[in-house]
């Protein structure tokens, strides 16, 4: 079942990314992926935007700042493993998470960037160190789609520590996830920020009512409880604040921030992510 699962993730990824469908849209990152050489001057049909307004006010020329060819970029894809992943009317997003994976991975490797990958819950679940080969996508995707979420918690706080003390230069990095714990990403302001929520329109809109008895998927406790109007509108109340307060932090960063439901084409939507 999961082989069969990661065999059509795999075949879809690789078919939107190497027939040119939309491989060239997530793969054109702002980052920076170039080498300062040298300041040099003006001459008439260069980029304005490399301007060195610096240089230029200091001697009164135009000034343009001069780059060695691109170079690749380092492409980081941190995925937070929890249980609240095991949940989807229309489909889990776990095959979600896998998906977007794989669609990032392969856009990557066609462009020749480096990639890595971290698969975290409440530590470290696997890490696959930098490369260029295609294989550790296909490895990553079977690993998430084969993990048994049941309980585990997604910890934001030890895989921030974790990307700290691992990214040393400038990198693009992706973190994917539901949010629905707190996240601190001052620690990674040097980096171009990239965090994608993964949510089930169930989760937000929270349409059942009664007395039901609910299990935490994280930690497998059992909750009797009635749900009411009341309930229901507490709930969306702090779920709202909740994304809010994070909205703000991720834009005091310069982060880019992006929404996939588990009912909406994800291709798509990452395209529309990605070229902000």
């Amino acid at each position: 079942m999961v082989e069969q699962r990661v065999k059509e993730i795999l075949l879809k990824a690789k078919k939107e990314v190497f027939t040119g469908n939309i491989g060239n849209h997530l793969t054109a990152f702002k980052g920076d992926g170039i080498d300062f050489a040298e300041i040099r001057d003006y001459n008439s049909g260069d980029d304005v935007r490399k301007i060195n307004w610096k240089a230029t006010a200091k001697s009164g020329e135009l000034k343009l700042n001069e780059f060695n060819e691109e170079r690749e970029l380092h492409i980081v894809v941190a995925v937070m493993l929890s249980g609240g992943l095991n949940f989807g009317l229309k489909r889990l997003k776990q095959d979600l998470v896998a998906e977007l994976l794989a669609l990032v991975g392969f856009s990557s490797i066609s462009n020749s960037d480096r990639l890595e990958i971290a698969l975290f819950s409440n530590q470290l679940e696997k890490h696959y160190k930098p490369t260029k080969k295609s294989g550790v996508v296909e490895s990553a995707v079977y690993d998430i789609l084969s993990k048994d979420l049941v309980g585990k918690e997604a910890n934001y706080k030890e895989l921030i520590e974790f990307l700290q003390s691992r990214l040393k230069r400038r990198a693009i990095v992706i973190i994917v996830g539901d949010f629905y714990e707190d996240i601190d990403i001052s620690y990674l302001n040097k980096h171009q920020l990239y965090l994608i929520r993964v949510r089930d329109h169930f989760e937000e809109e929270l349409t059942i009512s009664g007395e039901l008895g609910l299990i935490n998927p994280t930690t497998l406790e059992l909750i009797e409880t009635n749900i009411d109007s009341s309930t229901i509108n507490s709930y969306k109340k702090s779920l709202k604040e909740h994304d809010n307060r994070l909205n703000e932090h991720f834009l005091e960063y310069g982060a880019v921030v992006g929404d996939i439901y588990t009912d909406e084409d994800i291709y798509l939507k990452a395209v529309d992510i990605f070229k902000r």
